[in-house]
């Protein structure tokens, strides 16, 4: 339920609501996708999709997801390091009887705690640029993969909707809250006749293929000092 939560919260922060009207509309989708019809034959001119569901089964998304994970500890791990040092050389600063040695570990100390301010400052500029540009490709093929869709199945307007995935998560006190102050307008109820969001999955993990093998569970980031505001929060 945390992943699906995290994802929810991530959505919200990053303003991802997916409002496809005549934009995506008017927009011929590149490069030959072809989108499978929704087992349906009425002609609704109004389709949704849960946006929280396609962050979870968009291969290509968990892809990344994990990669910018990784790289997230491997960042946090280099500070926690340089952090500790800092914490041993005030320990051993407070210890010190002479004033002259004191000043000098007090100065090595201050040098750390710049030097550890100056990492953390330019890993969290790489992260939040690399984790940028990855959203920003996702959202391309996103859009590319429903305005697909659009055009397979002639709607007029696809909204996308943040919900939880399993009947658990619908029923936890944040899912609750979320619905009773939507963020965006979302609806109350979806027809799962006019629900498209297993045939995006489908149509993005068939088009675009994640360049490597992708875990059964993808880890959700840790808390650290860390954390690209481009990517999952």
């Amino acid at each position: 339920m945390k992943r699906t939560m995290l994802l929810l919260g991530a959505l919200v922060a990053l303003g991802l609501g997916l409002y496809v009207t005549g934009q995506v509309y008017a927009q011929t989708p590149a490069g030959g996708v072809a989108a499978a019809k929704p087992a349906r034959t009425d002609p609704t001119r109004v389709a949704v999709f849960n946006v929280a569901k396609v962050m979870k089964d968009f291969q290509k998304w968990q892809f990344y997801a994990v990669t910018m994970n990784n790289k997230r500890i491997t960042a946090a791990g280099e500070l926690g390091k340089l952090r500790n040092e800092i914490v041993e050389l005030q320990a051993k600063a407070e210890k010190e009887p002479r004033k002259d040695v004191q000043d000098q570990i007090v100065v090595a100390m201050r040098d750390k705690q710049r030097l550890f301010e100056d990492k953390e400052r330019l890993a969290r500029k790489q992260l939040d640029e690399e984790s940028a540009a990855h959203l920003k490709n996702l959202f391309t093929e996103i859009q590319r993969a429903v305005g697909s869709i659009v055009e397979t199945n002639g709607y007029d307007v696809v909204f996308a909707y943040p919900d939880a995935v399993t009947a658990e998560e619908k029923a936890s006190p944040l899912m609750v809250d979320l619905m009773m102050r939507p963020p965006a307008a979302i609806p109350f109820y979806v027809s799962k006749s006019a629900d498209v969001t297993d045939v995006l999955i489908g149509t993005l993990n068939k088009y675009f293929v994640a360049p490597g093998p992708v875990p059964a569970a993808f880890p959700i980031p840790t808390a650290g000092p860390v954390v690209p505001t481009g990517g999952q929060k």
